[in-house]
């Protein structure tokens, strides 16, 4: 909670960790805990920025971009508690222990910067042992659902897990075994976010699930751009008439034009990522869209 936080701050200052000249020396450094809205859009970084400043969590056009104009039209880094937390042990340790962890970049893709360090893993939904693991980048599903969570605890198979969050795409088994780096979640179309992992068992019906991604974009949406407010509400409906059997051709369709225009023309990720879920569902596992009736 925040009330830890601020007492830890408070004890780097009493041990002169923090504030004017640290350890005799001539750095200084403050540290503000600043409380804002408790939204889920507040996790975008500009949007994060407006509440910081006292405004409505609204996300910002950019450019610019928070490193050229952010807080107050200052230049400002936007990074998270988890990032930091990286900072300080590579400090310790040095960037080479940090780099021995993960997936290493690949030499014959420029692109390919690597994935490195230690992930905090939450696992939960269908799984014997759910709670929040510390695991290399790069551990499997297979690893994760079944080393670490103890695999479904109800004898049922997995048939589903989501990765990254109530964005994050559906995965089946068949890519249980993809190394969870960011260049390889991204090559299968999918991401590891803030590395939530839900399991699902075989009794899940992939169409609610697909749902429920709509649903949530609509109840958290900040409504400042037409395609997430709007396209989320339309979601739901067309997934319902879906579900009942309405025209279901057709308007899984109009499902997937409603994706692409999400994707492309949200002003954030909020609506942008919406549509990973959904698609994955649809792709994944298409029967749920054709047989099932609400």
């Amino acid at each position: 909670s925040w009330h830890r936080l601020q007492g830890a701050i408070d004890e780097c200052y009493a041990a002169g960790l923090l504030g004017k000249n640290i350890l005799g020396s001539s750095f200084s450094l403050d540290v503000y805990l600043h409380r804002g809205a408790a939204a889920y859009i507040c996790g975008e970084e500009t949007g994060l920025i407006e509440s910081l400043e006292g405004k409505r969590a609204w996300p910002r056009i950019k450019p610019p971009f928070p490193a050229i104009e952010g807080v107050f039209k200052k230049p400002t880094v936007v990074n998270n508690i988890e990032t930091m937390a990286c900072v300080a042990q590579i400090a310790r340790r040095g960037v080479e222990w940090f780099k021995s962890i993960g997936v290493p970049a690949d030499p014959n893709n420029p692109r390919d910067p690597g994935s490195y360090g230690p992930k905090l893993y939450c696992l939960s939904g269908h799984v014997e042992k759910p709670g929040c693991y510390e695991a290399p980048l790069g551990i499997t599903l297979r690893e994760l659902v079944n080393d670490y969570g103890g695999g479904t605890g109800n004898g049922r198979p997995v048939r589903a897990v989501q990765v990254g969050g109530p964005l994050g795409a559906y995965l089946p088994t068949s890519k249980f075994d993809v190394p969870m780096g960011y260049e390889e979640y991204a090559a299968a179309d999918a991401l590891i976010g803030h590395g939530g992992v839900v399991v699902f068992d075989d009794t899940v019906d992939m169409a609610e699930q697909a749902r429920f991604a709509m649903e949530f974009c609509a109840a958290e949406s900040c409504g400042k751009c037409t395609p997430c407010r709007i396209g989320s509400t339309r979601g739901v409906e067309l997934i319902d008439k879906i579900r009942r059997g309405e025209d279901r051709l057709a308007n899984i369709e109009v499902l997937s034009d409603l994706c692409e225009v999400m994707a492309d023309g949200s002003l954030c990720a909020m609506g942008g990522l919406t549509p990973m879920p959904v698609r994955s569902a649809l792709s994944l596992f298409t029967e749920d869209f054709h047989g099932a009736s609400a």
